[in-house]
């Protein structure tokens, strides 16, 4: 059962030196329950097809120039922005990248988790205040009614990102995105926070948008893998075929580029090296003719530099590639 859907997406955004397309017909699907990871490097449109879910794309300079999102049978790039708030926050949640910025450093943390809850969930202030302490206690902060009064500079890094999480599942929503919610945090709390969450996704039933360039967390927690390279997808499949039987030459390159896989025999005295992609992320404002990655593709030919290869059913394996592995 699907719970989310995005079909043929595509973003646009202007600028001086003229229109970006950031996302290009992009369709994936979240199922009921289920963690989808969205991989890439920074700037391949994640967190802009994540935003879009949330009809949180600035409207000018962004422009929705295609495509729907289906959440429980509605198109949400057409509902009433009313309409769009009643669910924003409540049914989908977000946990956003950079939890000192997306917390209002004048409030103190019991108050916005509660505002969040009183306006969903019509609740009295006093009610909600104490949900609010509920749910930090839920996320493992130790002393969560004194914690509650705290502001946000007077928390650690891994604290305000269970405070973003708290905020973000108060309403237990049936779709919660989660944009590198592990970023600049140590190894440690960044274990402890993906436990979290998937212990609170089993609890819930709900489903895990997770956008990540980290694969070795995408390898644990997600069920299903979208690949994205300069606003495309390139590759779709579960997990388990992404890991032992990539197709494309870009996930190949970003799974012999995890730490893990060092190349031992290679670098002067014995000492190993980390693979790398050769080339650079194109322009998107000057995109190649042909497939996207061909400049920094080892396997690409002359079909490659003429048309972009089509999104490849393989079962439930797809994969843009003409050459794939």
């Amino acid at each position: 059962m699907t719970n989310c859907s995005v079909d043929n997406l595509s973003i646009e955004f202007a600028t001086d030196k003229g229109t970006v397309r950031a996302v290009d017909g992009v369709s994936f699907e979240i199922p009921k329950g289920k963690t989808v990871g969205l991989v890439g490097e920074s700037g391949c449109g994640k967190s802009v097809t994540a935003l879009s879910i949330m009809r949180l794309i600035p409207t000018p300079p962004g422009h929705y120039a295609g495509g729907q999102i289906h959440y429980q049978g509605q198109n949400l790039l057409e509902l009433p922005e009313p309409e769009m708030r009643k669910l924003r926050g409540n049914r989908i949640s977000m946990i956003f990248q950079e939890p000192m910025t997306s917390l209002n450093p004048v409030f103190t943390i019991g108050n916005q988790i509660a505002e969040a809850i009183c306006l969903h969930e019509k609740l009295n202030y006093k009610s909600g205040l104490e949900k609010a302490i509920h749910m930090l206690e839920l996320v493992g902060i130790p002393s969560p009614k004194d914690r509650a009064a705290c502001y946000p500079h007077q928390l650690s890094g891994g604290m305000r990102q269970r405070v973003m999480i708290a905020m973000a599942l108060a309403c237990k929503p049936d779709l919660l995105i989660a944009d590198e919610p592990t970023t600049a945090l140590d190894v440690t709390i960044q274990a402890q926070i993906m436990e979290l969450m998937l212990q609170l996704q089993q609890e819930m039933g709900m489903s895990i948008l997770l956008i990540t360039h980290d694969l070795g967390v995408v390898a644990e927690t997600c069920d299903q893998v979208v690949v994205m390279y300069a606003g495309r997808v390139v590759e779709q499949a579960d997990v388990q075929t992404i890991f032992k039987h990539p197709k494309h030459p870009y996930t190949v390159g970003l799974l012999a580029s995890v730490p893990g896989n060092l190349d031992k025999g290679g670098g002067s005295g014995g000492q190993a090296r980390l693979q790398t992609i050769p080339g650079l992320v194109p322009n998107l404002l000057n995109l190649p003719q042909g497939c996207r990655f061909q400049d920094r593709c080892s396997r690409a030919t002359d079909p490659c530099r003429q048309i972009e290869p089509e999104l490849t059913p393989v079962g439930s394996h797809l994969f843009r590639c003409y050459n794939p592995y």
